[in-house]
């Protein structure tokens, strides 16, 4: 017997309403983060106002908001993988809420992910840093107000 688009619905929203009970404690997680980051600093990346350095995930959040606004440029220059992350978070909503089944070759595709993570930050950083956005230095990190020395070390390790 076909599912009618009314019982997809159905289904599809009391997968989300389950999820959304049993997971709840995330939602507050990111929302204390968020309120809590954005008190003691402007920037949103906890490594880069620690250490003062880029993080591979640098720029994801503002790139992925592009990529949904239909901003694609805007986008790629911050960080093309936001591609793959929307692509791969449509993916897995599709088969858990949509289809209501385990979301095929989950591992994999987060293996696959984190690798073109860690590759496109290291090409990046040796093409970019620290001359563009978002691959520069935070001269504000914690690491320079508790350890002196700390930005002479780092210039001399990224030559800079």
């Amino acid at each position: 017997m076909k599912a009618t688009l009314l019982t997809i619905a159905k289904d599809t929203f009391a997968r989300l309403r389950d999820d959304f009970r049993k997971y709840w404690w995330l939602l507050f997680i990111f929302a204390a983060y968020y309120v809590m980051i954005h008190y003691f600093s402007a920037a949103t990346c906890p490594i880069y106002q620690i250490i003062g350095l880029p993080c591979a995930g640098c720029g994801m959040s503002r790139a992925t908001r592009f990529v949904l606004t239909g901003q694609f440029a805007r986008a790629y220059y911050l960080n093309p993988l936001a591609f793959g992350i929307v692509f791969f978070a449509f993916y897995c909503g599709f088969h858990r809420y949509i289809r209501g089944k385990a979301i095929p070759y989950f591992i994999q595709g987060i293996i696959l992910l984190f690798a073109l993570l860690l590759i496109f930050y290291f090409v990046r950083m040796y093409l970019y840093f620290p001359g563009r956005v978002p691959y520069v230095y935070n001269y504000n990190n914690l690491m320079e107000d508790y350890f002196p020395g700390y930005r002479a070390f780092i210039r001399r390790l990224l030559n800079f």
